[in-house]
This record gives C-alpha cells, structure tokens and sequence, in this order.
C-alpha cells in the first residue's frame, strides 16, 4: 500500500514538473497572433510607421520564432496563423494599441524578451 502511494504521488510530481515548461493552447495561440501583429508592422511602408518601431517589430518576429520553436511549434503552424493575421490586418495602418498589447503580452510570455528584443533591434538597419 506504501508503495502504490509513493508511486502516485512520484508520478504526479513528475507529471506537474513536465507541464510546468510548456505553454498552453491559449498562449501559444495568442503568441502566433502577436507574431502576426509584428510581422505585419514590419512591412507597413515606411512612411507610415516610425523607424523604431519596424525595427522592434522586426526584432520580435525574430524572438518570437526563436521562443515557439524551443516550445515545439513547427514552422507551418506557426506560419499558417501568423498569415491569417497578416491577412486580417493588410493595408491597414499601425496598430499602436495592439502593439502596446502584444508587446506586454510577449515581455510577460517570454522571459527577457525586453531586452533581448531591444538589443536586436538596434543591429537591424532599416535605411
């Protein structure tokens, strides 16, 4: 009886340690929109967007996808969603407050994310 006890709650440990690192539907869902969001800022013409701005979306794509791939999200899924956005979206000028949203989003999602997304963005010359 001992036994079968230590055995379920060893197995129950280990299950909750294994979850603990992967994102949930929602969240992976929510990062693939926000991956749309940047990816479509980035090729906004520009004239309409500030410089800033594109280099950080375009820095982000890259991190997001970075951050996706290491949870697993193949690249059609990630691609097939990231296009129903930008498809959504096409035409349209920046979102400033969907910005603001993913970008608190991502930064809470990813762990160092800010800087790292900072940091990038200042080797990307988009002149």
């Amino acid at each position: 009886m001992k036994f079968k006890f230590i055995l379920i709650v060893t197995l129950l440990f280990m299950g909750s340690a294994i979850a603990a690192g992967h994102i949930t539907k929602a969240q992976k869902e929510k990062t693939i929109e926000c991956l749309g969001h940047y990816s479509a800022t980035a090729v906004l013409p520009a004239d309409t967007i500030e410089v800033k701005n594109m280099e950080l979306a375009l820095a982000s794509v890259k991190v997001i996808r970075e951050y996706l791939s290491s949870e697993g999200v193949k690249d059609d899924e990630m691609n097939k969603g990231m296009n129903a956005y930008v498809d959504k979206v096409y035409g349209k000028p920046f979102d400033k407050a969907k910005n603001g949203e993913c970008n608190k989003f991502i930064y809470k999602q990813i762990k160092g994310s800010e800087k790292k997304i900072e940091k990038l963005s200042r080797t990307i010359y988009a002149g």
